[in-house]
């Protein structure tokens, strides 16, 4: 598992080395030293100076306490065992240091690639369409038609008196009632194919709502149920495993247990959620596929998938950070460097159906209007 100390303990080798090498080598240890440290907030400076700021860089903060907290242990590896666990352990606990920083640096870049994501996109609907025919389909100013119109229907009228007589007349009457109940009949087949093709297009998203809703049930059920052994499990290996020890130290590594339980749990119960809003939009969408009230499912998925993703992130980032700053009285860790691939490809999956869906509702609203 030395890996996962890569390549932080490295750093602190060398700058120890550096520094036991002489004064000239202490002076230039203290300076990588403060350099390494300082470099999230440098980087916060740059990105506040270029105006690119976004809310996931208060990590960087974060980040450079970190940086300085664990390189400094890893200069003094005597340290470790004295202020980070609660008996001599070997220097295990410098794994939670490695994690705590590995955590922070890759929460922050999936956050702002998220957040900066979400700005781009939100730029992009907010700008003006620009319609290829401002004045409807001719491309020509109002003025225009109305006068090119009144030409046309004047001679049609001329054309009219001059060649038509009565009779003629009265049959094109005649042809113009029977038009308008051909019309009639034409409309009412194509509102009876418009029902009927929606009926159709029901039953496979009923089907669909159904069975999205009895998987969230079955998974939901089985989260609970495998949760609840592994934690049991983990506890009853803590109490047999520490029969010596301070209640006190127990106490506090059962209450640890259980947030780490806590934690496992949530992206099940984030896929959870996820399924059952993929419900609402989909019953939604089979009584109006472009209405507001899909439009506002559509949206609310979209943001309850990138929310969520967010909570698990950081949930795992203070995790790390928690076991850490508790470590002196923990007789047991775990420790994660959380990288959600299914969960980035999901947000990501869901954000261009979301993008496909409002383009397809705003070129239908703006075949209505041509209509």
């Amino acid at each position: 598992m030395d890996y996962m100390t890569v390549p932080w303990e490295q750093l602190g080798l060398l700058l120890r080395r550096l520094s036991l090498s002489g004064s000239a080598g202490n002076i230039t240890a203290w300076i990588l030293f403060f350099a390494i440290g300082t470099f999230p907030l440098a980087e916060a400076a740059i990105l506040l100076h270029r105006h690119r700021t976004c809310r996931a860089d208060f990590l960087l903060a974060a980040l450079s306490a970190a940086l300085f907290v664990g390189l400094w242990f890893f200069v003094n590896p005597s340290y470790i065992d004295r202020y980070l666990s609660p008996m001599p352990a070997g220097g295990i606990a410098k794994f939670a240091l490695a994690s705590v920083i590995d955590s922070l640096l890759l929460t922050w870049l999936l956050l702002r690639f998220l957040l900066r994501m979400e700005e781009g996109t939100a730029q992009k609907q907010g700008s003006p369409a620009k319609h290829p025919l401002p004045y409807g389909h001719t491309g020509k100013r109002p003025a225009e038609e109305h006068s090119m119109e009144e030409e046309h229907s004047m001679e049609e009228g001329h054309s009219t008196e001059e060649g038509y007589s009565m009779e003629e007349g009265y049959s094109m009457e005649e042809g113009y009632s029977m038009e308008e109940g051909c019309s009639m009949e034409e409309g009412c087949s194509i509102e009876k194919e418009a029902s009927g093709e929606s009926f159709r297009r029901g039953r496979p998203l009923l089907v669909l709502r159904l069975l999205l809703i009895l998987y969230a049930l079955v998974l939901a059920v089985s989260l609970l149920i495998q949760g609840w052994g592994e934690f049991w499990a983990a506890l009853a290996a803590l109490r047999e495993g520490n029969t010596g020890s301070e209640a006190f130290l127990v106490n506090m590594s059962t209450l640890f247990l259980a947030l780490r339980a806590i934690l496992e749990l949530l992206p099940g119960a984030a896929q959870i959620a996820l399924l059952l809003l993929m419900g609402a939009f989909l019953r939604h969408y089979e009584r109006d596929p472009f209405g507001p009230g899909s439009c506002h499912a559509m949206e609310r998925l979209k943001a309850a998938s990138r929310r969520l993703l967010i909570l698990i992130l950081c949930a795992s980032a203070g995790f790390n950070v928690l076991q850490l700053a508790f470590s002196r009285f923990l007789l047991t860790s775990s420790h994660r460097i959380l990288f959600p691939l299914p969960g980035i490809i999901v947000i990501l999956g869901l954000r261009t159906l979301s993008v496909l869906y409002l383009e397809s509702r705003r070129l239908k609203e703006d075949n209505d209007m041509f209509i």
